[in-house]
């Protein structure tokens, strides 16, 4: 099997999927709203601003 390059990441609330890669791009899906994504982004932003 293939390996994904990048880290698929499950949100529970709001309900996104981030896919984060080693070049600091993130793809968020699954978001209904726009709220979810800022939500989702700003979140995830925390844990990931000091790498």
């Amino acid at each position: 099997p293939e390996l994904f390059p990048g880290l698929i990441y499950r949100m529970l609330k709001p309900k996104v999927v981030l896919l984060i890669f080693v070049s600091g791009k993130i793809v968020l899906t699954g978001a209904k709203v726009r709220e979810e994504i800022y939500t989702a982004f700003n979140t995830i932003y925390t844990a990931v601003d000091p790498f």
